[in-house]
This record gives structure tokens, sequence and C-alpha cells, in this order.
């Protein structure tokens, strides 16, 4: 598996995360519900976080639903 998190900053210095590749971070996009997503498609799903605390929190569930996912394949088993 090759999935990504890229941070970038906007104009506005907040902090976006890019997800890749967006097959594999739909379901994450779908259930992840503390800020809207700037774009969920099959070409890119991205997030602003406002604030450092969005930005863990974004981070922190992101490891967690990557961990999942990777118990449930049975390359990892």
């Amino acid at each position: 598996m090759d999935e990504k998190i890229t941070l970038t900053f906007t104009e506005e210095h907040k902090y976006q995360l890019e997800f890749s590749p967006p097959p594999f971070w739909m379901a994450f996009a779908c259930s992840y519900g503390g800020l809207p997503w700037i774009e969920r498609s099959e070409e890119r799903v991205a997030i602003v976080a406002e604030n450092y605390s969005y930005l863990l929190d974004i981070l922190v569930q992101a490891r967690l639903y990557r961990l999942s996912t990777m118990r449930q394949d049975p390359r990892f088993q």
C-alpha cells in the first residue's frame, strides 16, 4: 500500500491536508465530520484544518483508520 497524507498551507496560513490515493481514503473522508472537506472525489480528497488542534485530530483519526484497514487486509495478517 502506498497511502500518503500531504501537508501544505493555504494562502490564509491554514493547514491543508491531501490524502492519496482517494479511493483508499474515501471511507475515512465520509466518516470524519469534525470539519467540512474541501473536496472528496476520485481525483482528490482534501481538508483544511483551521488550527493545530484540528490538524492533530485529523492526523490521529487518519492513523487509526489506516491501522484498522491494515488489520483487515490479509497481506498484513
